[in-house]
């Protein structure tokens, strides 16, 4: 990379922060369908613990793991969606720092 940093300079630059946008576009529809699906996932869990056991006929520990669960998986896709968007952020601050032009 650092070769071709030397011969191509110019369109190094261009390179790079055509990477940056692609990065920007990719990890912001990461983060958005993460968090929707989190959110989902969260309200589903809440739903299920508001019923009772017998609506789903299990046992009252069966219910409590099912709820338990699908929230737990709703909070990590919420935080990982968070993290995927904060990266598209950067992504799209350092392609804007790097093509004021808007190129």
């Amino acid at each position: 990379m650092f070769f071709r940093k030397v011969l191509h300079g110019v369109f190094y630059a261009k390179e790079v922060a055509m990477s940056y946008l692609k990065k920007w576009k990719r990890h912001a529809i990461i983060g958005v369908t993460l968090i929707g699906t989190g959110i989902n996932l969260i309200a589903e869990a809440t739903i299920i613990k508001s019923r009772t056991p017998e609506f789903y006929e299990m046992s009252t520990l069966g219910h409590m793991a099912l709820w338990f669960w699908i929230g737990l998986f709703g909070l990590a896709a919420v935080n990982a969606g968070v993290s995927f968007m904060g990266d598209a952020v950067k992504n799209r601050t350092l392609h804007e720092l790097k093509n004021p032009d808007g190129e």
